[in-house]
């Protein structure tokens, strides 16, 4: 009985670990407004990191260029994320008063905007994924 109570918080320790150890790629996500040729977001829940890689189809990056012409047809982007009630959030961009967050749901294979702003929240879809990928470190 003895053995049985000391494996159990050694068994949730270990489960633990596997768990903050995943990585989640949201792979051919697809947008209403733009086409992609690439557009994958992998989510490191280890490093609480994610990184978006993206290319423009050709057509997408010219109605872009028209409005701004910094704009790269391809680009590699991070910013931090987190676990939180089942869903994944991204970290927070902006200012007090209006400010955007991403949030990835698994089970939708989506990922929504929340935006803030003076203190009235709205969310909204931004992609649908074809596929998500989960990968485990074994320990």
């Amino acid at each position: 009985m003895k053995k049985i109570l000391l494996i159990i918080p050694v068994l949730f320790f270990f489960q633990n670990l596997t768990a903050k150890a995943e990585t989640i790629v949201f792979k051919n996500c697809n947008s209403k407004n733009y086409n992609y040729e690439k557009n994958d977001y992998t989510l490191d829940l280890k490093k609480e990191l994610m990184t978006r890689e993206f290319v423009y189809s050709e057509e997408s990056y010219k109605k872009l260029r028209l409005n701004d012409i910094k704009t790269k047809k391809k680009n590699i982007t991070t910013k931090g994320v987190a676990k939180v009630d089942g869903l994944i959030v991204s970290e927070i961009a902006g200012y007090p008063a209006f400010y955007t967050q991403l949030i990835f749901n698994e089970l939708e294979k989506s990922i929504k905007i929340k935006t803030v702003l003076n203190n009235t929240e709205g969310v909204s879809l931004i992609s649908k994924c074809q596929k998500i990928i989960k990968y485990k470190k074994q320990l």
